[in-house]
């Protein structure tokens, strides 16, 4: 159990979240701040739900989209330590609906040119975004309209992993794998490894191998009706600069049993404290407590920048200047399925700094140089101009006195 923890240290960090919430940028927020051995710091602030004026609490229950990603990293790096897999194997190896995909050249009255592989899809071109797969982000892209029409919500919700996966094997790949760095539903694709590797369903696996080893009772893909009064309200930043209540189905329903699409990129419910104890054990070095999840060796697998040259994110972006405006992807590389820092910044942090963030906000770091861990909940929707949270960063290394 959390308990709160504050300290004059961090006045500057305490006003920058309290205005968040007094600016309505954000309902609510919670950060957690790790170092050496202790939480140094864990405040709350705001409201679980605006509209009947429920506080935000330290067990709250928050969708952190995303931040499933290096969950799935951790599930599969399990399963290369009992030498299931290769990095570099091909994914039509397990999934041979991958095997004959076909490569976007261009779209022509109407009509989208695809050429054959140059070579095929790796293990490790989905954990780094090069694999050519997309995410329907952008609107006017031929390929992305292809996945925001074959994968909406009504179509999938009652889906298995299995037969979402086959649908996006069917779909034209937006480059040749290895070319560039595009977000995408890879680690969907991982997820659904992880089931045919292991035998079993993806929650199962993530239950039994991750979530009862490092103590995160309230991680799932779902909320149990015992447990709706400590799941968080979602918002969007209206028009007119308002936060707003979004009740669209794929909010309401996606967290119920009914919902079979179990996503490895973004399906996840989580709180403060279990995704402090995931943090902990990369910071750990793949220990927690007296429970081993992977080798050292493993966990520097993981942390490592595998873009070509060293590239950053940006760098090798199909879309670097979206890129650049997401938490300063600038200046980082990308790893098994989270960033990772590769150039030093006085206010942003140090080499080897890593995590990754989700789209209602929420984000988090492990530096393991200073042993310092990160964790931010909140429940607000990008696109959002005026939120900022690279701020916490800099706040917290300077309360830390690491600035």
């Amino acid at each position: 159990m959390l308990h709160p923890i504050k300290s004059s240290d961090f006045n500057a960090l305490d006003t920058f979240l309290y205005q968040l919430v007094e600016d309505k940028k954000a309902p609510g927020a919670i950060f957690l701040l790790y170092e050496k051995g202790n939480i140094r710091y864990l405040q709350k602030f705001g409201w679980q739900d605006l509209e009947n004026n429920i506080p935000i609490e330290l067990d709250s229950i928050f969708r952190i989209y995303s931040m499933t990603k290096p969950i799935i990293t951790v599930a599969l790096m399990i399963l290369f330590e009992a030498g299931k897999f290769d990095l570099n194997d091909s994914i039509s190896k397990f999934i041979p609906e991958f095997k004959e995909m076909k490569v976007f050249i261009k779209e022509e009255k109407g009509k989208i040119i695809t050429e054959r592989l140059e070579r095929e899809i790796t293990i490790l071109d989905l954990f780094t975004h090069t694999s050519g797969l997309s995410y329907g982000l952008f609107e006017d892209d031929p390929i992305d309209k292809l996945y925001n029409k074959e994968l909406a919500f009504e179509k999938v919700k009652s889906l298995s992993l299995a037969e979402v996966i086959q649908i996006i094997s069917t779909l034209p790949l937006r480059f040749q794998p290895g070319s560039y760095f595009r977000y995408s539903y890879a680690m969907d694709v991982l997820g659904r490894l992880i089931e045919i590797l292991s035998g079993n369903s993806l929650y199962e696996f993530l239950k039994k191998r991750i979530f009862q080893p490092l103590e995160m009772t309230d991680t799932s893909f779902y909320v149990p009706e015992e447990k709706a009064n400590r799941f968080v309200k979602i918002y969007s930043y209206s028009e007119d600069s308002k936060l707003q209540l979004i009740n669209l189905p794929d909010v309401l329903e996606r967290y119920t049993e009914n919902y079979k699409f179990l996503s490895g990129g973004g399906g996840l419910v989580s709180t403060t404290k279990d995704f402090f104890n995931f943090a902990l054990m990369f910071l750990n070095k793949g220990k927690f407590k007296e429970q081993r999840l992977l080798c050292p060796a493993t966990i520097d697998l993981i942390t490592r920048n595998y873009l070509v040259a060293n590239r950053t994110i940006t760098e090798q972006a199909l879309n670097p200047l979206i890129v650049e405006n997401f938490l300063n992807l600038n200046e980082y590389g990308q790893g098994l399925g989270i960033r990772v820092r590769i150039k030093d910044s006085k206010e942003l942090g140090v080499i080897g700094e890593h995590g990754w963030g989700g789209a209602a906000h929420t984000y988090y770091w492990v530096d393991p140089l200073n042993e310092v861990i990160g964790v931010f909940m909140t429940q607000v929707t990008f696109p959002h101009p005026a939120f900022d949270r690279s701020g916490l960063l800099p706040l917290a290394y300077e309360g830390l006195n690491l600035k």
